[in-house]
């Protein structure tokens, strides 16, 4: 339930600073923790955090938190858009529109722009979209690889050691190792040739 705060509360150690003109809130301390009111002295956000960023920075209408050193976001309304649980959360748009990626114990992974996790934390590497093929984006885990789509799904395992560029010998189709064995891939993410071969290299019919 919001509270209003007095001149009595501040009197007891409630500190009160300018947080910003804009959007005419206050940051509040106590102790070495942070929370949010208006400029009527309405509580927004309980004095909970270690820190409050500014709105808008990452995303309109979001502030960025921090709670035992994890990154969380909160609205203007003070509602947790998302926990903070995460070391890390990089720009949106930066890998795909309306997606920010995700650090939490190492791994890596994608929220939305509602706050909902749509990639799972649990990738060690994700590259960026279409760099490979479009729509997808290659991902790797336990040291292996393969690729997830722009719904998030997963679209090849990942259990490749290795995964080429396509189109590079043959069009639509991807040379991929496992366990030193080469075999291929097509655009749907299917073996088209099991790998289970030593070597794999195109035929050159060119006469020289």
């Amino acid at each position: 339930m919001k509270k209003k705060f007095t001149a009595l509360a501040l009197s007891f150690g409630v500190y009160v600073s300018i947080y910003a003109q804009k959007v005419d809130y206050f940051v509040i301390h106590k102790g070495e923790s942070v929370g949010l009111v208006d400029s009527n002295g309405v509580e927004i956000v309980a004095t909970k955090y270690e820190s409050i960023g500014k709105f808008d920075i990452q995303k309109k209408g979001w502030a960025k938190i921090t709670q035992n050193g994890l990154i969380g976001f909160i609205t203007k309304e003070g509602k947790e858009v998302l926990t903070p649980v995460f070391k890390e959360v990089k720009p949106f748009g930066t890998y795909k529109k309306d997606w920010a990626l995700v650090s939490r114990n190492g791994k890596l992974g994608f929220i939305n722009n509602s706050g909902a996790l749509v990639v799972d934390a649990v990738y060690d590497e994700i590259d960026q979209f279409n760099k490979v093929r479009k729509g997808w984006a290659k991902v790797k885990l336990d040291g292996k690889y393969g690729f997830i789509n722009t719904s998030g799904a997963i679209v090849v395992p990942t259990k490749y050691d290795k995964i080429e560029n396509f189109n590079v010998y043959k069009k639509d189709l991807a040379i991929v190792m496992l366990d030193n064995k080469f075999g291929l891939i097509n655009m749907e993410g299917k073996e088209t040739l099991a790998p289970i071969y030593d070597n794999l290299q195109p035929l050159d019919n060119k006469k020289k």
